[in-house]
This record gives C-alpha cells, structure tokens and sequence, in this order.
C-alpha cells in the first residue's frame, strides 16, 4: 500500500515538472509577398488595418489612400471601396477593418468617427455613429475594430483611451479602459483581437503591452509589458498562441498564452525590407493551417508566413 502511495505521489510530481518545464517554440517560414507604394490598385500607402473573411479574402485598410481593397487569398487584387470624403462609402482615414463570421465587412472610418458596415462585395450596408450621429453612438478618433462570434462589434477609440462595445443592433453596451497606466487603463489602445469566450486583446500601444479583458469588461492580465514597444496588431494563434505586430521594434511576436512567455518573433529589432524583415507592422491576422498574414506598413505590402507551434 505505502508503495502505491509513493508511485501516484512520483508521478503526480512527475506530470507537474514535466508541465512547468514544457516549452513552446514558434518557427516561420516566409510564403510571399504583395503590394507596393503608391495609390493604384495593389498599391498602398500608410496602411493600417489587415483582416481576413471565413473564405479567406484579405481586405486591407488603405489607410493614407482613404480606401479598403480587397484580395484574394494569393494576393489578387480583387475591389475597392472609398475615397477621402464624409459621405456614405467614402472614408477620412480608415484605420480598422475587420470581417465578422457571417457576410459583413466593418470598417473604422477613424476620422468621420463612425463604423461604416460593408458586404463582403464591398457594398454599403450601414453606417454606424458619425459627427452628427444621434443616439447613444458617439465615438472619437477610432482605432481597430474586431467582431466576436456573437456578432458584438468592439472598437478602440483614440480619443477617449477605451473600448466601445456595440451589439448588433447598433447601440453601445458598455465601454472600459481610461486613460492611464495601471490595470484596466489604456494609452492611445489600437488593434483588438476577440477569443470564443469573448475576451478581448487590446493593444495598449503608449503602455508598451497587450491587457486582456473578459467580456463583461473586467481587466484579466497583460502581457509583453517589458518586451514590446508600440503594439499595434494582436490576433490569435494556433494551439494556444497570441502574435503581435510590434511596431516600435519593427518585428511579429509569438506568446503563449499559458504562460506569458515569448515562444519566439520574427523581424527586428531595426526596420528591413527583405522577407521575414518588417519596416512598422501594424497589423496581424492568422488564416487556416498556421498561415500569417502581416501588414508591413512602412514597406507597402501583406507578407505570407507560414507559423509552426510546438510544445516540448
């Protein structure tokens, strides 16, 4: 009896080392690349905003040009919409794009301060606040925006150093941050990332981290608070990861959840311009299968990398 007491007590010890000593290891592998300067069609300039729909379109927030386009998952040009402006389709300074899981494209017209809701032909379906919006819509300078599976819309907003949360039927359900340092607040917050619980991941670039909140608003944790340096995308990776776009070092970063740890970046810490080397990424999506797509801001262009996670 006493052997089988210290066998279970081995082993119990045993699984507990052997969790606390696992380790998780993020590889890349560069794909390919598209886009270039300019204001033609694949063509960008200072963009913002990356996101990717259930078939695997790619709508990039063109941001200086004023515009989102629309590629295929190879990179093909395939529509744009916008143009600098205030009416309904036209856009003053897009910053956020995000596609929710049914036909909807949102983008965060970050000037005109409203969210304008698109098809995923990029057709007007809504427009969402706005300067001389009335109701319970009113918004600053906006940031990123994401959707959650329950179809609630979360945007950061600039002015006000907060998340805004807003159900399907348009109206604003809470909000949280606040300017500030400690936990809970936020200094100039941008790319959001939603998981299936409906916690979200904001990237609280000025404060050098990413604070993660559950669903009701309640600050949970941070992380990277001594590794990044301007944050400004955040989406979810696989087999338990998070990849930040980590603007300030000029470089993606892998983390894993768990733990909080670094399981490895790629990029940094100067500005490049060759594969797997990023001049101010802003933005970051995960497709199927480990592949990654980043915006490189300051190089014009989407690159593809493929991401493999192990845990040993």
């Amino acid at each position: 009896m006493i052997a089988k007491i210290y066998i279970l007590i081995f082993l119990l010890v045993s699984g507990i080392q052997a969790e606390a000593q696992e380790r998780v290891i993020a590889t890349f592998r560069f794909v390919a690349a598209f886009g270039q300067p300019g204001n033609g069609q694949e063509q960008f300039f200072q963009p913002e905003g990356l996101a990717l729909d259930a078939i695997g379109n790619l709508y990039v927030a063109d941001t200086g040009n004023h515009r989102i386009q629309k590629f295929d998952a190879q990179g093909r040009y395939v529509v744009e919409v916008g143009g600098f402006g205030w009416d309904p389709g036209q856009f003053n300074r897009p910053i956020g794009v995000a596609a929710g899981s049914g036909l909807e494209v949102y983008v965060a017209d970050s000037r005109n301060n409203r969210i304008q809701v698109f098809d995923r032909n990029l057709r007007l379906l809504a427009v969402v606040g706005g300067k001389d919006a009335d109701g319970p819509v009113e918004m600053g300078n906006l940031g990123g925006i994401v959707v959650s599976e329950r179809d609630e819309v979360y945007v950061s907003d600039l002015d006000l150093d907060q998340m805004v949360q807003i159900d399907s039927y348009s109206r604003v359900d809470r909000s949280f941050g606040g300017y500030g340092y400690g936990d809970g607040r936020l200094r100039r917050p941008l790319g959001l990332a939603v998981d299936t619980d409906g916690a979200t991941y904001v990237c609280d670039s000025e404060n050098g981290r990413v604070v993660k909140f559950d669903r009701f608003g309640n600050f949970q944790r941070e992380l990277g608070k001594e590794v990044l340096s301007e944050p400004a995308g955040v989406c979810l990776g696989p087999r338990g990861t998070l990849v930040v776009a980590d603007l300030g070092y000029h470089r993606v970063v892998v983390f894993d959840l768990k733990s909080g740890e670094v399981a490895g970046h790629i990029g940094g810490p100067e500005a490049g311009k060759g594969p797997m080397t990023f001049h101010k990424p802003r933005d970051v999506v995960m497709g199927k299968q480990g592949t990654l797509y980043i915006l490189d801001s300051g190089n014009s262009r989407v690159q593809r990398i493929q991401v493999l996670v192990s845990r040993k």
